[in-house]
């Protein structure tokens, strides 16, 4: 079983690469699953990130213990690990479509983490920040027109296996 942090344990030393899973929670498919299960079955020493309790009993059985005092509130863990993440990591984004029958506001702190990231990147290129969504996603042709006026080469992706992938190369850049 690979290394999973779930809300709000802080783990002291984190000694190996790391990936933040950021993307839609409530109203989006359980895509959590299948991205932690992906990215392990690559790597097992990659420190895993979700923001989502909303995982397999085994994850949540299997999740790394430490301490469970160090935030407040979930926004305070979120924001302490995408920081470690910047410097460290990568932040994975994953954009998949609403769910039919959900009638609230969809994916708007994604949307907000990715406007913040996108104004990162303006001022800082070494950013290890990787996209990938449905094409329903609604908004995605305009999230990647905004993220090519900064940052030409990028590069999004339209499966989360292949999202998954580029995140795990870029944890390592020199070795994979």
């Amino acid at each position: 079983m690979g290394k999973l942090i779930l809300p709000k344990t802080y783990i002291e030393n984190i000694d190996d690469a790391l990936i933040f899973l950021a993307g839609p929670i409530k109203g989006a498919p359980l895509w959590q699953d299948k991205a932690i299960e992906l990215i392990h079955s690559q790597d097992p020493n990659i420190y895993i990130i979700s923001p989502s309790k909303e995982i397999r009993e085994e994850y949540l059985n299997n999740k790394l213990k430490g301490s469970e005092n160090k935030f407040s509130t979930q926004l305070d863990w979120e924001r302490y690990y995408l920081d470690l993440s910047l410097k460290k990591g990568v932040i994975l984004f994953w954009l998949p479509k609403q769910k039919e029958n959900c009638n609230k506001a969809y994916a708007r702190d994604t949307l907000g983490e990715l406007g913040e990231l996108r104004g990162r990147l303006i001022y800082n290129k070494n950013i290890k920040l990787v996209i990938g969504g449905e094409e329903d996603f609604d908004g995605f042709d305009v999230i990647k027109r905004n993220y090519f006026a900064i940052s030409p080469e990028m590069k999004f992706y339209s499966t989360l296996k292949e999202t998954c992938q580029q995140a795990v190369k870029l944890t390592y850049p020199n070795n994979k």
